[in-house]
């Protein structure tokens, strides 16, 4: 039953925003969770509706990661706000040299 609950949260984080209630099962957590995070801003809403937070999809592979450096690398919450900033940075200069790359004539030393 928890693995069907599972995947309708996900089937339906593809087609909208997700609330609070399910972003944390899609991601596994409590609710509690979810709400501290959001305190820490280590997660943030995408918007606000009357019943509440509402967040993006992308949301669940933060809160997974942000999960997985707390409990089960045992970085605190200052060092995973971090880990997170640098991980970003890193991967937006990852697809800007992508699409430099992808340019003809920029980088046509291979």
């Amino acid at each position: 039953m928890g693995d069907k609950k599972h995947a309708l949260v996900l089937w339906r984080s593809e087609h909208s925003l997700l609330s609070v209630e399910d972003l944390a099962s899609a991601a596994g957590v409590h609710t509690g969770i979810v709400e501290s995070f959001v305190r820490y801003r280590l997660i943030e809403p995408s918007s606000n509706s009357a019943s509440g937070q509402l967040f993006s999809t992308s949301t669940v592979a933060r809160l997974q990661r942000i999960v997985h450096l707390r409990h089960e690398l045992g970085v605190n919450l200052a060092g995973v706000a971090v880990i997170l900033q640098m991980t970003e940075h890193m991967e937006a200069l990852q697809r800007e040299l992508e699409d430099l790359r992808q340019r003809p004539g920029l980088m046509g030393y291979r």
